[in-house]
């Protein structure tokens, strides 16, 4: 087995580890013995345990691009298409990347990598789309896409994390999927939108 097919071991065992019991609980120990390798072998890859951490989060960032790249090359899928399946996945890496809270505790430095890649990569992905989204009439023109991001992304921030999931009777998942269908296909029904926009026409006149 070549190095970089143990890396790749070592960071699945890790990341799968690191996402079921939380980053604090798991020990080097426990990696090297899940994977049938000698200690030694994994602190030559890797010095401690937080340094596996940080590359680990490199080669996932990594991954997150370029499978992003792979989504917009598809000739398959329209624009509607890639921005559902983008906007999927995003949901998909966050509510992952939300089972790594303690980090933010233990490791404040590599917390804040992460939510800064979160911050200047994902999101200005986010508002790229968007912006694609507004400019080829997708969505509607009488709305400010500035509100419309501010909104989708705050709402995903504030809702997929494990402390607002705590007191929701759904897993982080469904919680993105109901923020995205609220947000995009909106809570009215085809009736209940006649009627409000009639009665937001009315309002409009009487003012």
């Amino acid at each position: 087995m070549t190095e970089t097919e143990t890396r790749a071991r070592i960071f699945a065992a890790a990341d799968e580890m690191f996402m079921q019991h939380g980053y604090s609980k798991v020990t080097m120990e426990e990696i090297a013995s899940g994977l049938g390798i000698s200690k030694k072998t994994l602190y030559r890859f890797f010095p401690n345990k937080r340094e596996l951490l940080r590359e680990l989060m490199t080669e996932r960032q990594s991954e997150f691009m370029e499978h992003i790249e792979v989504i917009w090359k598809r000739e398959d899928l329209d624009f509607v298409g890639k921005f559902r399946s983008t906007l999927d996945f995003v949901g998909e890496r966050s509510s992952k990347m939300n089972k790594f809270q303690d980090v933010q505790k233990i490791a404040p430095d590599i917390w804040k990598e992460i939510h800064d890649f979160k911050k200047e990569k994902i999101f200005q992905r986010v508002r790229r789309l968007f912006e694609a989204g507004f400019e080829t009439g997708i969505f509607r023109s009488d709305i400010d896409r500035d509100i419309v991001l501010l909104v989708y992304t705050h709402a995903v921030e504030s809702i997929v994390n494990p402390e607002a999931l705590s007191e929701l009777p759904c897993t982080a998942g469904q919680a993105f999927e109901a923020i995205s269908k609220i947000i995009f296909e909106g809570i009215l029904t085809e009736e209940g939108r006649s009627k409000y926009i009639f009665h937001d026409a009315a309002a409009t006149t009487a003012r």
